[in-house]
C-alpha cells in the first residue's frame, strides 16, 4: 500500500470517527438532555478517546452547535433556494415543512435531538445560526405580506415558531403518543399545513 492510499484510509477513518461522535451526541442529548450528556460520555459511546473529541471540538457546546448549524444551514439553504424562484409564499412554507418531515422520516433521532434542544433552557443557540435563519424568515415574511398571503401583524419570530419550532414539536408529539411513521406521517403533514395556513391568515 502506497503513501497516498494510507493517507486516504486515514481520512476515511477520521470521517467515520467524527460521524460516530455526531451520532453519539444526538443520541445522548435525546436520552439525557443537553445538561446530562457530557463530552466524556459522548466519547465513550462513540468508541473514541476523549482526547480525540477535544482535537476537533472545544467542548460539548461547540459540538452541539456544529450539529445545529448543519441542520439550520440546510433549512436556510432551502428557504434561500425557494425565495430565488417564483414560488408563492405557501409553496415555500410547504417546502420548509417538507424538509422537517423528511428529517423525521429519514433520521428520527435528529428530529428528537432538535426537539430536546428547543425545550432545554440550559442550551442557547449560537447567534450566528439564529441571525442567518431569521434573515431568511424576514424575507419570507415580506413576501407573505406583499402578496397579502399572511396577516400584516405576523412577525419573523412568529414564522420561526410556527414553521420550525411548532413543526418539530408537532411531529415529536405524534411520535411520542401515536407512534406515527410512513404514510401516516405524510397525512399529518397535510393537516399541519392546514393549521399553519389558518393561523397565518384566518380569512383564507
Amino acid at each position: 500500500m502506497n503513501v497516498h492510499s494510507l493517507i486516504y484510509m486515514a481520512r476515511i477513518t477520521d470521517l467515520n470517527r467524527i460521524k460516530r461522535l455526531k451520532d453519539s451526541t444526538m443520541k445522548l442529548v435525546v436520552e439525557k438532555g443537553f445538561g446530562g450528556a457530557s463530552a466524556a460520555m459522548i466519547a465513550i459511546d462513540a468508541k473514541v478517546a476523549s482526547g480525540y473529541f477535544y482535537m476537533h471540538y472545544k467542548g460539548k457546546y461547540e459540538m452541539v452547535n456544529s450539529l445545529l448549524q448543519e441542520v439550520f444551514q440546510e433549512a436556510a439553504g432551502k428557504i434561500e433556494e425557494c425565495l430565488s424562484t417564483e414560488n408563492s409564499f405557501y409553496q415555500i412554507v410547504e417546502e420548509i415543512i417538507d424538509h422537517i418531515f423528511a428529517i423525521a422520516s429519514n433520521d428520527p433521532v435528529k428530529l428528537k435531538f432538535l426537539y430536546v434542544l428547543s425545550n432545554d433552557y440550559s442550551f442557547v443557540i449560537d447567534d450566528k445560526i439564529k441571525n442567518e435563519v431569521f434573515g431568511f424568515l424576514k424575507k419570507l415574511k415580506e413576501l407573505g405580506q406583499t402578496t397579502q398571503s399572511i396577516d400584516p401583524k405576523i412577525r419573523a419570530e412568529d414564522l420561526y415558531l410556527l414553521l420550525i419550532v411548532n413543526t418539530i414539536q408537532y411531529i415529536n408529539f405524534r411520535f411520542k403518543f401515536f407512534s406515527i411513521y410512513g404514510e401516516t406521517l405524510s397525512g399529518e403533514k397535510e393537516h399541519l399545513l392546514y393549521i399553519i395556513q389558518k393561523v397565518l391568515n384566518p380569512n383564507i
